[in-house]
């Protein structure tokens, strides 16, 4: 999918135009750190995945995520939660 790329989370603008390219991870990565509430158009999206930072990871986290990426169209191939982080594959549909 194509959209506005962003470079910290700000919109990234070269030659005073925005640039525009793949945003698939782009967009996997804003439902992750989104509260629910933070997205106008939609509230209920979103998985505040730094509430686990420090916390427990258990199922509930797994489910959230997968909930909220099928809401979003992303169909998950693999999602493997670790200490380290979470990685996820799949594609938008």
């Amino acid at each position: 999918m194509k959209d506005f790329i962003l470079e910290n989370y700000d919109l990234n603008i070269s030659e005073g135009d925005f640039v525009i390219g793949e945003s698939d991870s782009q967009t996997v990565e804003l439902v992750l750190i989104s509260k629910q509430g933070e997205w106008k158009q939609y509230p209920e999206t979103g998985c505040d995945i730094t509430k686990a930072q420090n916390g427990s990871i258990n199922v509930l986290l797994d489910r959230n995520i997968r909930v909220q990426m099928e809401a979003d169209g992303f169909n998950i191939e693999k999602l493997k939660i670790v200490e380290k982080g979470i990685e996820i594959n799949g594609k938008y549909s």
